[in-house]
């Protein structure tokens, strides 16, 4: 590997962090969500019932970003 890096691949790290961050981010909001923490579904008025459908939509949105991320800065 070169020690110049184009411009593309910079961004394209930058991106890629950013949107496994952002991943990490919804999937340990889900966990906080699920498990009440600071009494969390009560601040954002979310019903008991509907607390499994928000961790299913949070953690496939992280694991999907995450993955995503990391594909971008593996690019080669």
């Amino acid at each position: 590997m070169t020690l110049k890096v184009s411009v593309r691949r910079k961004v394209s790290i930058f991106v890629g962090l950013a949107q496994s961050v952002i991943g990490a981010f919804a999937t340990v909001f889900a966990f906080l969500l699920y498990h009440n923490f600071a009494e969390l579904q009560v601040a954002l008025n979310v019903p008991p019932k509907d607390v499994l459908l928000y961790m299913l939509i949070l953690i496939v949105f992280g694991l999907l970003s995450i993955i995503s991320g990391l594909f971008l800065v593996n690019e080669q």
